[in-house]
């Protein structure tokens, strides 16, 4: 009878136009990864699984399976996207008929960077008083689940949805418009208002010489459809065939360009994107997947942190060493899949044995700092009329529901909470007061929190006048601010960003399984920092584990089921995988 022992540990993970690169070192690079490719030995029979899942966004999950014929672990640490990739895993194996799963999860809650920071004691609290510090917001085409890549998060909803709504329907995740933009934001830019001394609102913005908005003549008013226009032929590819728009995408540019092409591809494809959210949290996604876990009896452990991974002496197995609540603790796996982000990994003792590739891309893949301030106030003042509020005027005058304001003041950009629609606009709220990333989100990162919401309640005055200052209410209880890079559970940022060159010489390496470990996460896909990366990934460790240990028949099951209709690995994209 095979046996089959899997751990699964996942972690935290969730625009440079770089120019063409094929330098003489990068064709070696390339060759000598395809050399090693060949020589890759899988072995399938009798061997221990260990999976250190990417949870883009903190936590350290592990699950323990046994069951009759393989019996699998899996251990992860909290994905955003997200502790979401180690409990995607765990959907599919059960699934896949792998039963008794361990998580070891390294904070004490599930979900990673999908986290939701709540200001009262009852998630369910009517009045949504929360945050969003991790992801926020899902992208969808309305109408057209075909060409909505991130199709397999809406029906991951829906199955968890089915799953829960006989015994635990509380559990129920509801989604709800996100407003992304709104052209009663404001756009102050270079200290300019309008000829009346009226704050300049986004779409006052787009009517007037861009001289009037700070900016010298030499730069073309239409100057954003020169971007558009040169993405629009990728766009065009990529719609009519995914995968072979992003092969395109690498023949002419060495995936130096396709960052920040499948960026743009994300928030601005040729069909018209809407949004939603979930309401009363993204935190009820990651939620939703516990009863479930409950269900198969796999058991959950809290505050699990992996700190080394060692080949056994006789090569065929990898130990696991973490620590419970301090205790040190380990045991012996036949597979590993990490989903860790690379940060954490950074200070991880792992075999020496593993291939410079990997080596490489654990210590050089990039990741984007990011940060957010939020701030709560006893009246949400910024719905209403400046003419009512006596806050500074704007050329529409109108409250500012959903969307964003985008300024060059320290606070960057300002989102508008999307989820306090039908509310009474005289109640308390909490707004996202600063939302940066690298370079303006590390400018805060020195500062104590309480001197960060005075920082950015200063820009918000600046923004809408001393009506902020009169409603907000102050401490630390009832504002938040976060800075991913400074956060131990992802160790260097807030998700993958990769620089010119890494997705193509980086990635393949980043993907393919060596000595028994197997890697996952946000950061070992095309849709790096979204949650979409984190379940794509979950489904290609799957799929590897089940074929490696001669179980096609269960993956091709797991493959036609309605829950992947729409996934696309694009496996054959990467080279070296």
């Amino acid at each position: 009878m095979l046996k089959l022992r899997l751990i699964i540990i996942i972690a935290l993970v969730l625009p440079i136009i770089a120019q063409k690169i094929k330098t003489q070192v990068g064709q070696w690079w390339q060759k000598r990864s395809e050399q090693l490719e060949h020589l890759r030995l899988f072995k399938i029979l009798e061997k221990k699984i260990f999976i250190i899942k990417d949870y883009v966004f903190d936590i350290l999950d592990l699950f323990y399976s046994e069951i009759t014929g393989p019996r699998i672990v899996s251990a992860t640490t909290n994905p955003p996207i997200s502790g979401l990739a180690r409990l995607f895993t765990a959907l599919l194996l059960k699934e896949a008929g792998i039963k008794d799963v361990t998580i070891l999860e390294y904070q004490d809650r599930v979900g990673g960077r999908v986290h939701t920071h709540y200001f009262t004691d009852d998630p369910n609290d009517e009045r949504r008083l929360y945050g969003e510090l991790g992801a926020m917001r899902l992208p969808y085409i309305d109408g057209r689940p075909d060409l909505s890549v991130h199709q397999l998060v809406f029906d991951t909803i829906d199955y968890l949805n089915e799953y829960n709504k006989e015994d635990d329907p509380d559990k129920e995740i509801k989604t709800i418009p996100f407003i992304f933009s709104n052209p009663n934001g404001l756009y102050y830019f270079n200290n300019k208002k309008d000829p009346y001394d009226k704050m300049i609102t986004k779409n006052y913005s787009k009517t007037v010489n861009i001289t009037k908005l700070g900016y010298p003549d030499s730069i073309p008013d239409d100057y954003a459809s020169f971007y558009n226009e040169a993405l629009a032929p990728f766009f065009k590819e990529l719609d009519i065939d995914f995968t072979k728009g992003l092969k395109a995408l690498k023949r002419q540019f060495d995936y130096g360009f396709v960052d920040l092409a499948m960026e743009a591809y994300t928030f601005d494809p040729n069909f018209n994107t809407s949004w939603k959210t979930i309401d009363k949290g993204m935190q009820r996604l990651p939620n939703a997947f516990l009863p479930l876990i409950k269900k198969e009896n796999y058991t959950l452990k809290y505050n699990c942190e992996v700190y080394k991974l060692e080949k056994t002496e006789d090569g065929q197995n990898v130990r696991v060493h973490w620590k419970n609540n301090g205790k040190k603790e380990s045991d012996i796996f036949d597979r590993v899949v990490v989903t860790t982000p690379l940060g954490c990994v950074r200070h991880w003792d792992i075999p020496s044995t593993l291939s410079y590739q990997k080596q490489r891309a654990i210590r050089e893949l990039s990741y984007l700092n990011a940060g957010k301030i939020f701030l709560q106030f006893k009246n949400r003042f910024w719905e209403k009329s400046p003419l009512e509020t006596g806050g500074l005027q704007t050329t529409s005058n109108v409250g500012i529901v959903g969307g964003t304001s985008s300024t060059d003041l320290p606070v960057r950009t300002v989102v508008y909470p999307s989820y306090y629609q039908g509310l009474p606009t005289n109640g308390s709220g909490v707004l996202l007061a600063s939302y940066t990333w690298n370079d303006d989100a590390a400018r805060y990162a020195p500062y104590t929190e309480e001197e960060r919401f005075e920082l950015a309640l200063k820009d918000i005055v600046t923004l809408h006048g001393e009506i902020a200052r009169k409603e907000w209410i102050p401490g630390k209880e009832n504002n938040k601010a976060h800075y991913w890079t400074n956060d131990k559970t992802v160790v260097g940022g807030a998700y993958a960003k990769y620089g010119a060159g890494q997705l193509e010489f980086l990635m393949g390496a980043m993907m393919r399984s060596e000595d028994y470990i197997h890697w996952a996460g946000e950061h070992t896909d095309i849709h790096n920092a979204w949650i979409l990366g984190a379940f794509n990934s979950g489904v290609r460790v799957v799929k590897e584990i089940l074929q490696e240990n001669l179980m096609n028949d269960k993956w091709l099951k797991l493959k036609n089921m309605r829950l992947l209709k729409y996934w696309n690995g694009n496996l054959d994209a990467y080279a070296g995988y």
